[in-house]
C-alpha cells in the first residue's frame, strides 16, 4: 500500500460533516456499533495492524481501516485509506450487512463534485 490514497469514512447516518484545519471532523452524539466493525473485518478480510491512543487499525493489500473510540471504548467513525479500486470494494460492503441502517459511507471527494 503505496503511493495516493482515496480516503473514505463510515459515520452516524445525519452525522455534521465540517471541514476543519486538522481535517474532516465529524461530530455526532450517536455511535457506531461493534456490529459494523466485525461485519467490515470479515467482510473486507482485514488483518489486524496496530492499536494506540484510542484507535485500531486494520489492512489488506488494498486499504487500512482505522476505528475511532471515545473514552467510553465506543466507536465515533471508521476511516479508511483506499488504494486502486478499493472504494468500489467499499461501497459494494457498505450497501448490505448492519451498515445502511445505522451508517453511512462519506468520501469527501465526491461531496465537492455534488
Amino acid at each position: 500500500m503505496k503511493g495516493r490514497y482515496e480516503a473514505a469514512f463510515i459515520v452516524p447516518v445525519g452525522v455534521n460533516k465540517v471541514l476543519g484545519e486538522d481535517g474532516w471532523e465529524c461530530e455526532s452524539p450517536i455511535r457506531l456499533s461493534e456490529a459494523i466493525k466485525d461485519y467490515l473485518i470479515q467482510s473486507l478480510r482485514l488483518s489486524f495492524l496496530e492499536s494506540y491512543c484510542g484507535i485500531e487499525s486494520y489492512v489488506n493489500d488494498d486499504l487500512k481501516m482505522s476505528i475511532t473510540f471515545n473514552d467510553q471504548n465506543e466507536i465515533e467513525d471508521i476511516y479508511f485509506q483506499l488504494y486502486g479500486d478499493a472504494l468500489t470494494l467499499l461501497s459494494e460492503v457498505c450497501q448490505s450487512g448492519p451498515i445502511p441502517a445505522e451508517a453511512e459511507l462519506f468520501v469527501p471527494r465526491h461531496e465537492h463534485e455534488q
